[in-house]
């Protein structure tokens, strides 16, 4: 009878375990809820049409998952599977090889540490169209196969510094003199190696002496780390031992820092950042000058440091929340760091596949396909040029080319159309009022060489660019390709880029100092970071300089004057209800561009950001741009409850007040601005702001903040606003008509007739040689 009795629980057993059903019972369900604000959310999304061959795959990192599985197939029953991962470390991947074009479905399940599978998620259908980039991800050990087992191993190896030794003995001999200059004065002058200080007990965030410190220990850092890092290349190719040596004892120096001190990631990131890479170029460039004591010595501070880093970015989840300002550059600077010592530091393999991971999945998280940049002009500038220190990493060892992601085709124009060349300063952003053209044009020269773009070129050559200085310029004019540089003068003069809800209308790209500018901003990516302003919000330049400007100048991130003057709505040139502006710094401030039209003789913007206020249904503002110098800006306004609105203007000379007028002149010219609707506003100006810089920041701001206000409550209201530059002569009407509130404008060589209504709106142009442009939006 026991017998029987076994044999029979044994075949229930084999029967539980055979049944789909019984499985199923036991698999843990997965978080399948819509991405929030913040998050990178879902991708390829339901009927995406991918951009890239293969598409790169993110889902919901599940806390309980310790891998996942990722299945492609050609049907939505799975019955055809085109490609499958298992043991999948991160919640994103890229396939290593592309797929044949068609409409493809696709799924994940996550396993837990008790070797549990999860259910399978949803299927998403996507397609790859024809025309999709081929960008495949090679797989880590593909990746770890390229890098040479003998050093050095980042930017060159043995055969390109034959290479490398050639150019400076040749066409890059003043570069190279430049650079052994550079090396004799760090052997007669060594920078300090001494370890940075920690903040004393009861400093101040955010003080004077914290940012001093806080500051200062980067810059410190950066000294000793850069010069030992230019004295081992220089030595790596002249292969005087008297510059490896010297580059042997500042990076000695430099790791008897205590990584948990003053330069640890989490302390300070910013004196940690380069501290994980130029520490790293050093080791492979003098690998054969450390004795095997002094080489462990280093890996044990890199490894330390490698982990701080890589911890910080996995807390953080960048992969499924990859918005965090800082992280967007610390994991190539990790990157550097993995390639050198992946043979040395067990973890370093898989740092270098999390951070290759982020690059095909999730970067870059501030651009958009246009080449748009959310975080604004200077920080464009800022992390695009860091980044292509990764991009000459992928170059060599990994022969892989980063700029052959469709993002980098355009990402040069959003420097071109934000600031033609001769441009002093003034785009949306911040510390966006220091990023002039001339700052700008090394870059722009990189990216044309290695994107093949002649307009690119030509910008860098409007400044006689000659490209970075140190290491870096010498390595990136060795691989530069000399494009025939053309000028901008067949391109539309504007663009928008809408994704991330940028525009810039310009009357001429060929020359700032000629040119009129408008930038509009209403975004997606809402007011968080450092894109800040409010949405609807607008710019105007004049001769390459600022006239109605964002407002405010920063003192040190997160001050009182930052977060509460320059990220709020009452710093920009927009509109407060009942006195308050939008959500500040945050994703949940929405704003989108619905509009945009361009030609020669007039451009077109329109926004809707009713969505960023908690006051507010609906604010739609269009901006009409009769080239070059006359501007018309119609807002709708419509609050759930009668509310008074305040139109705001911000500029670097005080304005004189008229009777519905506004007159402003600086230097750069004159502006005449004319409220036609409503009638009865109250005009109020001050030079004050609330609250003002840091006294120890020692910044002289002159700036004038002038408010439109109405004074009745109302549920509805309409501002039609026009704005003449440098005393143009261009009567303006405005009438309510059947078809709508007309305004006509009589132009110098032209007459224009926008009609205005609550759901579209038409533009009709006609100039003197009964050249005529109609347009209904």
């Amino acid at each position: 009878m026991a017998f029987m009795i076994r044999q029979a629980l044994l075949l229930l057993f084999c029967f539980v375990a055979a049944c789909p059903l019984c499985l199923a019972s036991t698999a843990w369900e997965l978080d399948e809820h819509s991405a929030e604000p913040g998050t990178w959310g879902f991708r390829p999304a339901e009927d995406a049409v991918a951009e890239t061959n293969p598409p790169a795959f993110s889902w919901r990192p599940e806390d309980t998952a310790v891998s996942y599985e990722l299945e492609v197939g050609s049907d939505r029953g799975f019955e055809t599977v085109v490609y499958r991962r298992e043991a999948l470390s991160w919640s994103a991947h890229c396939p290593d090889h592309t797929l044949n074009p068609g409409n493809y479905y696709w799924r994940y399940r996550g396993k837990d540490e008790q070797g549990q599978f999860s259910v399978w998620s949803t299927p998403r259908k996507f397609t790859v169209p024809e025309d999709s980039v081929a960008f495949p991800m090679p797989a880590l050990e593909d990746l770890i196969a390229r890098i040479p087992a003998a050093h050095p191993r980042l930017f060159m190896d043995a055969a390109e510094v034959v290479r490398l030794r050639g150019l400076a003995e040749g066409p890059l001999s003043k570069r190279w003199a430049s650079l052994l200059r550079q090396a004799d004065t760090l052997l007669e002058t060594p920078p300090d190696a001494s370890e940075p200080p920690k903040y004393p007990p009861g400093t101040e965030r955010k003080g004077s002496e914290w940012r001093r410190i806080w500051w200062g220990n980067r810059t410190h850092g950066i000294k000793a780390a850069e010069g030992a890092a230019t004295l081992a290349f220089v030595y790596q190719l002249s292969g005087d031992r008297r510059y490896g040596e010297a580059a042997r004892d500042l990076l000695l120096a430099v790791c008897e820092w205590d990584p948990k001190g003053a330069t640890n990631y989490t302390y300070n990131d910013e004196a940690a950042m380069p501290l994980l890479y130029l520490p790293s170029r050093t080791y492979t460039w003098i690998h054969e000058l450390l004795t095997p004591e002094e080489r462990q010595r280093v890996i044990e501070v890199m490894r330390v440091r490698g982990r701080d880093c890589f911890d910080s970015l996995r807390k953080r989840k960048h992969l499924w929340q990859p918005y965090s300002s800082h992280h967007n550059r610390a994991w190539h600077k990790l990157g550097e760091l993995a390639t050198v010592f992946h043979d040395v530091i067990p973890e370093a393999p898989a740092w270098l596949d999390y951070g290759m991971t982020i690059f095909y999945t999730c970067y870059p998280v501030w651009g958009d396909t246009d080449g748009g940049w959310h975080e604004g002009q200077a920080y464009w500038l800022s992390y695009l040029s860091r980044f292509l220190y990764w991009a000459l990493a992928m170059q060599v060892p990994y022969g892989l080319n980063a700029f052959d992601k469709p993002f980098f085709k355009h990402a040069g124009d959003f420097g071109l159309y934000t600031c033609p060349p001769g441009t002093e300063t003034g785009a949306f952003g911040d510390l966006a009022q220091g990023s002039s053209s001339e700052r700008i044009a090394s870059f722009m020269g990189q990216m044309a060489a290695v994107s093949d773009n002649p307009y690119w070129q030509w910008y860098a050559e409007q400044h006689g660019d000659t490209g970075p200085g140190g290491y870096f310029g010498f390595l990136t004019a060795a691989r530069e390709r000399r494009v025939e540089a053309r000028p901008p003068d067949t391109l539309p003069s504007s663009r928008v880029f809408r994704e991330t809800g940028l525009a810039a209308l310009n009357s001429t790209l060929l020359n700032g100092k000629d040119n009129v500018q408008i930038h509009f901003k209403s975004s997606p990516f809402g007011t968080q970071s450092h894109g800040y302003n409010a949405n609807n919000a607008f710019l105007l330049n004049l001769r390459g300089k600022r006239m109605l400007l964002q407002s405010g100048q920063r003192d040190i991130y997160g001050s009182p004057h930052h977060t509460d003057w320059m990220w709020q709505t009452k710093s920009d040139n927009a509109i407060l209800v009942n006195g308050e502006g939008q959500y500040p710094h945050t994703v949940k401030s929405q704003g989108r561009i619905t509009h945009f039209h361009t030609s020669k003789v007039f451009d077109m913007v329109a926004g809707e950001a009713g969505d960023s206020y908690e006051a507010l249904d609906r604010w739609a503002r269009r901006i009409f741009f009769f080239k070059p110098g006359v501007i018309v800006i119609h807002d709708l306004l419509e609050a759930p409850e009668p509310s008074t609105f305040q139109w705001l203007l911000h500029a670097q000379q005080p304005f004189a007040l008229g009777t519905q007028v506004l007159y402003l002149k600086t230097d750069a010219g004159k502006l005449d601005i004319t409220f036609m609707k409503p009638a009865g506003l109250s005009f109020s100006q001050t030079n004050e702001f609330d609250p003002p810089p840091h006294d120890w920041a020692k910044i002289d701001l002159k700036e004038w903040h002038v408010t439109a206000a109405t004074e009745t409550p109302e549920k509805a209201l309409e501002f039609v606003t026009v704005i003449r530059v440098d005393n143009i002569i261009a009567p303006a009407t405005l009438s309510e008509e059947e078809s709508g509130t007309v305004l006509s404008v009589d132009l110098p060589e032209a007459t224009a007739r926008v009609v205005l209504k609550q759901d579209r709106f038409q533009v009709q142009y006609t100039d003197i040689d009964r050249w005529w442009e109609d347009k209904d939006f």
